[in-house]
């Protein structure tokens, strides 16, 4: 009698278990290997996870940078997929990597000045400007030595709501008719 109600009792605790592993599994995500029906679906992210599949700079994108920083017609697309993008509320964002354009950070907005900010005025004192190899490429500010300490000399950078430099990224958009799921999305305000 005993032994029929333990192995009753084990099999009703195995089909609970696995009911319970059944609904606690994650549902498999959906993938995306497009930049903007990725966007209009996870609506704010810093760089793309692993639902994106996609290449890495699809050339529409590539095509979009070119017409947003007003490059010469015969531009090469190429130089454009060195590029970073991302969402924000559903948009596509993205930065054509360049001289000190650091797509793939967050802007530095420390008021206090770096090592490398030390170093150089102590070096090079009452120097009218500290040079990015020094400041870094990510801060907000530009630098100067007073005597042999930096101070900062004016913002030269705004912050966009995710910590971006907001002048290096740009809403991008793919031709009509190349992405059919997705609806535009009004700009915020």
């Amino acid at each position: 009698m005993i032994g029929r109600r333990s192995r009753r009792a084990s099999g009703i605790a195995v089909a609970a278990m696995a009911a319970l592993l059944a609904v606690a599994a994650p549902a498999r995500a959906a993938t995306y290997d497009d930049p903007a029906p990725y966007c209009a679906a996870v609506g704010t992210i810093d760089k793309p996870d692993a639902r994106y599949t996609g290449p890495a700079v699809p050339e529409w994108i590539a095509r979009a940078l070119m017409r947003a920083t007003d490059a010469p017609a015969d531009s090469s697309p190429a130089f454009f997929e060195h590029a970073a993008w991302r969402c924000d509320h559903g948009r596509v964002l993205a930065c054509s990597y360049g001289a000190n354009i650091p797509c793939d950070s967050k802007a530095d907005t420390s008021r206090v000045p770096g090592l490398g900010a030390k170093e150089f005025c102590r070096e090079n004192p009452g120097a009218d400007v500290v040079p990015a190899v020094a400041t870094g490429h990510a801060t907000v500010f530009a630098w100067r030595c007073k005597g042999k300490r930096p101070v900062i000399a004016r913002q030269v950078l705004k912050v966009d709501r995710r910590g971006f430099p907001s002048a290096f990224w740009h809403v991008v958009t793919p031709p009509r008719g190349t992405t059919d799921s997705v609806q535009p999305i009004p700009p915020l305000r």
